[in-house]
């Protein structure tokens, strides 16, 4: 392949990525149902929340097959799938 072909070829694949192959895709449904998938594998009594806003995880927290033991963390510091795991915290478990 040439350089000028390869070069073209990268910019294309960029762009087929940014485009959602999906044309019914929604960015206002996505990230709901990934914060509802993940608050289903949450149990809100392995986690506390401090009065500065972040949460603790106890020891021997999973979150699905993910160990996640003894971990400090607020908002924007842990992702998973694509879900702020202290915003599904926040939403979920505060009333608790």
């Amino acid at each position: 392949m040439r350089r000028r072909e390869f070069i073209a070829c990268v910019i294309a694949g960029c762009f087929a990525a940014i485009i959602p192959a999906d044309p019914t895709y929604s960015q206002t449904t996505k990230p709901a149902a990934t914060e509802n998938a993940l608050a289903a594998k949450i149990n809100c009594k392995d986690f506390q929340k401090s009065s500065d806003g972040k949460w603790t995880s106890s020891a021997g927290t999973r979150i699905g097959k993910l160990d996640f033991s003894s971990h400090t963390f607020g908002v924007g510091e842990v992702n998973i799938g694509g879900a702020d795991l202290a915003i599904v915290l926040s939403r979920k478990c505060s009333a608790n």
